[in-house]
């Protein structure tokens, strides 16, 4: 999400998930407050989130087996952030795919916790990039919609959009700073022809 490549995203809690997935601390701080006033909004990004890593992660939700080397991937890479087990991320995969059953109803000791471990595994597993964690985020958005949860719109002003673009380049580095340029121009080459495309149709 640079001041230069268009984001999809469109809500202060998305905003917040992908300072969060950039291990921008001061940035998250900044969010936390507007992202936080709606706590309903966030959880449902968070799930959006998830749901659509789980899809870009594919494990065969109907296979007990493979959920299982799954969740302790997850676990074993979160556990010392999260404190997030095996079970837990079981849990919350079969509950996405709708196959809960016995004490899948008990409220989870670390609510959404869960789903984030499975996302941030997403984001290392995948080596998402910025573009991609805001198509994520982005999708979340919609999903959560979907949901008939009500979501704010949110814009930050270009000097925060200043510091998402700092804390990309210290969490990618240079390489990503030349491909942010080649984006940066087919962004403004599009609006360019989108721009003659609008003239054109609004001549009489």
């Amino acid at each position: 999400m640079t001041t230069g490549r268009a984001s999809g995203l469109s809500t202060a809690q998305g905003y917040y998930w992908h300072a969060y997935l950039l291990g921008d601390r001061a940035l998250v701080r900044r969010l936390q407050p507007r992202a936080f006033l709606d706590r309903r909004a966030l959880g449902g990004v968070l799930l959006g989130m998830f749901s659509v890593a789980g899809s870009w992660l594919s494990p065969d939700q109907h296979n007990p087996a493979e959920i299982r080397l799954f969740a302790e991937r997850v676990s074993k890479y979160t556990h010392a952030a999260h404190g997030v087990t095996a079970d837990e991320v079981s849990r919350a995969i079969r509950w996405e795919s709708g196959e809960a059953a016995g004490d899948e109803d008990v409220s989870p000791p670390h609510p959404g916790l869960a789903e984030l471990a499975v996302v941030i595994t997403a984001v290392r597993d995948l080596e998402l990039k910025p573009g991609d964690i805001d198509r994520m985020i982005s999708s979340a958005e919609g999903l959560a919609r979907q949901w008939g949860i009500n979501l704010v719109a949110y814009r930050p002003g270009p000097i925060l959009r200043w510091r998402f673009e700092m804390a990309e380049l210290r969490r990618y580095g240079y390489p990503a700073r030349k491909r942010w340029s080649a984006e940066r121009m087919g962004a403004f080459v599009d609006w360019m022809r989108d721009d003659s495309t609008s003239e054109r149709e609004s001549r009489p």
